[in-house]
């Protein structure tokens, strides 16, 4: 599930549909997936990409992407706070990033447009962000 927020509009999504169409004007896709089979919230990075191998497979093949892997982080993860150090600011890329949260959640910011409106999305279980560039 996934939440955005226009600041600029003081208005929220939450269905599934307006975030896609929202998120779509921006060039960034948002899915939701199911894995093939249940996947326990402590499985190793191998079980993570078996579990979603159609979903993977397929998105490589739309995108041209050559690797996936899994990022595990919890509060216990060693040298967590300076790893986060490194998202503190804002940060742009110059190449597609694709991000899907399979448990907890994630926040991105989303600038977008020639008027800098600001989008809020947060993204919690089973859910796929793309950005393409």
């Amino acid at each position: 599930m996934a939440v955005v927020t226009v600041v600029d509009e003081n208005k929220t999504l939450k269905d599934e549909d307006s975030i896609r169409e929202c998120l779509k004007t921006y060039g960034i896709d948002y899915e939701r997936w199911t894995p093939a089979h249940d996947v326990a919230a402590d499985a190793p990075a191998d079980a993570v990409l078996k579990a979603y191998t159609k979903e993977i497979d397929n998105l490589k093949t739309r995108g041209g992407y050559v690797t996936a892997d899994v990022i595990d982080v919890t509060p216990e993860t060693p040298g967590l706070e300076e790893m986060l150090a490194k998202f503190d600011r804002e940060h742009w890329h110059d190449e597609d990033e694709v991000r899907f949260v399979i448990s907890g959640h994630g926040l991105f910011h989303i600038h977008g447009g020639g008027s800098w409106r600001s989008h809020s999305c947060s993204t919690r279980y089973q859910t796929l962000v793309q950005s393409l560039c």
